[in-house]
């Protein structure tokens, strides 16, 4: 779906426009860098993402700011100015300025020559106009001045034109080859827009994933931009749109089922919660992006799964998560029996990833396996004994190995309901002791 054009804001915003679109951090931090751009006579330009968002409507959350001369001195002096810090990357000309949880970015305008298709682009120092011609698409070729009294739009690439159409458009036809990586943000930012493709990009897009261009990219760059992906408001549409374009099964063969991907949007929501302790991997925070990597892995077998991990080089918990939604699928009529105690069922599923547990339950097509790995995550997983090691210790419990055996056997008595109260606990622990000792008789006789 397209956005109309009413939608837009006008082609030249006033300040007090930027101004109504920032939160109460960024704003002092754009109030203070147009100042000093003032009185240094300094060009400074926001530009991309911000620009576009600004234009749209939409919320504006990060600000870019390129430079036309020294953003490192530009940077120094404004942090210095707010009390705030600054990160400063000369080899780049990039600087971040940070204070009271806000952060803004500075640029030294700049322009780019690819060596080879693929390759990281050899930089210099340019005009604005340089900085906007290196963009990847024309919706994020657009300035505004800050030094005007009234923000001067620079849109030379009729990136403004394009939003009015809903249109993504490379700037020029060797986009793709150049930065195959821009081939998963046109999807990206496509669904995240509601816009679609400009026709002649949609063919290059084709052409550029028929000659092979994702092979010329590594794996640490193509996962950053999956997990761009992966961290959208709603990763469904893009990533069912890549496997749809191909650009999935160019990064691996495997990656070319859209029937999961369809089936955990539908489910995700009854399923997966905010936030997930994961207090049994060490796992805490937004666990779905990853369950969305979790549907992705889950028709694989445990070969493509290790090639994916492989070929996008995979950090250990996104690789862990691919490995356990792998095996718990392939686990999943054991999981589902109606007689597999509760203990069973938390040594199947203890240390496994939670987002892996979440998308199985969400994905399989067993409903008692669904239950079963629900009331996992929910309720078992969270049974603990009473006692701990010293009140073994104090009941005649051998010290060392027999200690963290009793509880681990204590745990799996309570998962399994045989005991409920400390009590309870007690008097197991006491049978127990009371078997070894009645062993250890029979041995010595």
């Amino acid at each position: 779906m397209r956005p109309s054009t009413d939608k837009l804001q006008p082609s030249r915003p006033t300040l007090a426009a930027i101004e109504n679109h920032l939160d109460s951090g960024n704003l002092p931090l754009l109030t203070a860098l147009r100042r000093l751009a003032l009185d240094l006579a300094l060009p400074v330009y926001l530009v991309g993402g911000p620009v576009r968002d600004l234009l749209l409507g939409r919320p504006v959350k990060d600000l870019d700011f390129v430079v036309e001369g020294d953003a490192l001195s530009l940077a120094r002096r404004l942090a210095e100015e707010l009390g705030g810090k600054v990160i400063v990357h000369p080899r780049f000309g990039t600087a971040t300025v940070i204070r009271d949880g806000a952060r803004i970015d500075l640029v030294t305008a700049r322009r780019e020559v690819y060596p080879r298709p693929g390759a990281l682009p050899k930089v210099a120092p340019g005009s604005i106009a340089d900085d906007l011609a290196r963009r990847d698409f024309s919706v994020n070729a657009l300035a505004l001045s800050l030094i005007d009294r009234r923000p001067r739009l620079l849109a030379p690439h009729g990136g403004d034109a394009d939003l009015r159409r809903g249109l993504i458009r490379t700037l020029h036809p060797a986009s793709f080859a150049d930065d195959p990586t821009r081939l998963l943000r046109a999807v990206r930012y496509e669904q995240r827009l509601g816009f679609q493709l400009e026709p002649d990009t949609e063919t290059q897009l084709g052409n550029a994933v028929a000659q092979g261009c994702l092979n010329t990219v590594s794996g640490d760059r193509l996962r950053n931009e999956l997990e761009r992906i992966l961290k959208e408001e709603q990763p469904g549409p893009a990533l069912l749109r890549a496997v749809g374009l191909g650009l999935l099964p160019a990064i691996h063969p495997a990656l070319s089922g859209a029937d999961c991907l369809e089936r955990w949007a539908a489910e995700m929501p009854q399923i997966a919660p905010e936030t997930d302790t994961g207090a049994d991997t060490g796992s805490v925070g937004d666990i779905k992006p990853l369950t969305w990597l979790a549907a992705l892995a889950y028709p694989l077998s445990a070969g493509d799964g290790a090639g994916v991990i492989r070929r996008l080089n995979l950090p250990k918990p996104w690789a862990q998560v691919v490995r356990d939604t792998i095996e718990l699928r392939e686990l999943e009529g054991e999981i589902a029996d109606p007689s597999l105690p509760p203990s069973r069922l938390c040594s199947l599923l203890e240390r496994r990833e939670p987002a892996a547990v979440y998308a199985v339950a969400g994905l399989t097509g067993s409903l008692p396996a669904r239950r079963a790995l629900l009331r996992y995550r929910a309720e078992l997983r969270q049974i603990a004994p009473f006692l701990n090691g010293r009140d073994l210790l104090e009941m005649g419990v051998p010290p060392g190995p027999p200690v963290g055996q009793t509880l681990a056997q204590l745990r799996a008595a309570r998962q399994d309901g045989q005991v409920h109260t400390e009590a309870g606990e007690r008097q197991w622990v006491q049978r127990q002791l009371q078997q070894l000792r009645q062993l250890q008789g029979e041995g010595k006789g």
